[in-house]
């Protein structure tokens, strides 16, 4: 009788919501069940330019995916040296330098000694 009251066509319309609520309580519990891909734990391997030299006990800081961070590290590091992120600790980061040492942690007097006068 409710068959005849609401037609065929509303019986496949409310097949159709039915089936796209289903999908989306589906979709709905797999989101919930995957890995969080933000925050701290996907920072060990970012790279990352040191803003500010370290200074005696090895603490600097980085920019390093848009946002500036303390960083820690056991070898001196200038301003404008490239770290790759080794742990997540809290709000401060254990990093390594990639590459050379930079040539900008120089004085740059010593370099422009041709006064001119």
């Amino acid at each position: 009788m409710v068959l005849l009251y609401w037609g065929a066509d509303t019986m496949w319309v409310l097949i159709a919501v039915g089936l796209i609520l289903l999908l989306a309580v589906v979709l709905g519990i797999q989101a919930h069940r995957m890995r969080v891909l933000g925050g701290n734990e996907e920072l060990p391997g970012m790279r990352g330019e040191v803003t500010q030299a370290s200074d005696s006990r090895g603490r600097a800081y980085a920019l390093v995916r848009g946002e500036i961070w303390r960083v820690h590290t056991r070898e001196p590091l200038a301003e404008g040296d490239v770290v790759r992120v080794r742990a997540a600790r809290g709000l401060t980061l254990e990093v390594e330098r990639l590459g050379e040492p930079s040539a900008r942690g120089v004085d740059e007097s010593s370099t422009n000694q041709g006064g001119g006068s």
